[in-house]
């Protein structure tokens, strides 16, 4: 009985991870498709965080209507007035001051335009690069908000924001002047400011703005990231 045991022993074919080292297991094989699926899901994840993030709204109490009451910057009875604040150091705000420097070699002098910069006066943020790229522009006026009071009293809390008043000190456009944060290309605030000093009237009075913060403060005002509300005449 114990030879016949050992003849059977004999005969039983051999496996093939002892035979050929090789060989990748099966249960090794069963683990690449759960690698990929994670793998995948983690970029998209990710690709998905990266776009909320650059269409994510900044700050804003822009609640007044009217011209505020400052003792910085004049309201220009003459022409439109185009407020567009900055925070010198917001890498976002490049993409702004480009779409400024397209809206400027359309409007040209038609419009007063000021580039309000947050510039605290411990911080020497003069000779930030933004503040050059906004000195390069034609016909725009440079102004230093040292305390970050401008930017309070026009309710323009984040970097990026522009306010477009009319002759008489009415706010016609209030928002930012890009697509998304960081991006330059076609958007409905660049849009509104046009076709207001061309043609006095524009189709856009608010849309979101995409920025760094100027100055802090709790507020829960988000628009449209295309724009909403019109018929502005």
């Amino acid at each position: 009985m114990i030879g016949n045991l050992l003849m059977c022993n004999k005969l039983q074919p051999a496996k093939k991870e002892d035979t050929e080292p090789g060989v990748v297991p099966r249960s090794g094989q069963s683990l690449l498709p759960a690698i990929v699926s994670i793998w995948v899901a983690s970029i998209a994840c990710a690709f998905s965080a990266l776009l909320a993030y650059h269409n994510m709204p900044g700050e804003r109490s822009d609640h007044t209507v009217v011209w505020p009451s400052n003792n910085a910057i004049k309201l220009d009875t003459q022409r439109a007035n185009l407020l567009v604040f900055i925070h010198p150091q917001c890498p976002c705000s490049v993409a702004t001051l480009n779409e400024l420097t397209r809206i400027q070699s359309v409007c040209r002098n038609r419009i007063n335009t000021q580039v309000v910069f947050y510039s605290p006066l411990d911080m020497q943020w003069e000779d930030a690069s933004r503040v050059h790229q906004a000195l390069a522009i034609p016909n725009v006026h440079i102004t230093n908000d040292a305390t970050g009071d401008l930017s309070r009293r026009f309710g323009a809390l984040t970097s990026g924001h522009a306010l477009l008043y009319s002759s008489e000190g009415r706010r016609v456009f209030s928002g930012g002047i890009t697509p998304a944060r960081g991006h330059e290309g076609e958007n409905l605030g660049r849009n509104a400011i046009i076709q207001y000093v061309l043609g006095g009237k524009t189709s856009c009075e608010e849309t979101n703005v995409f920025g760094c913060p100027i100055i802090e403060l709790s507020t829960d005002v988000a628009i449209n990231s295309r724009g909403s509300t019109h018929g502005t005449e």
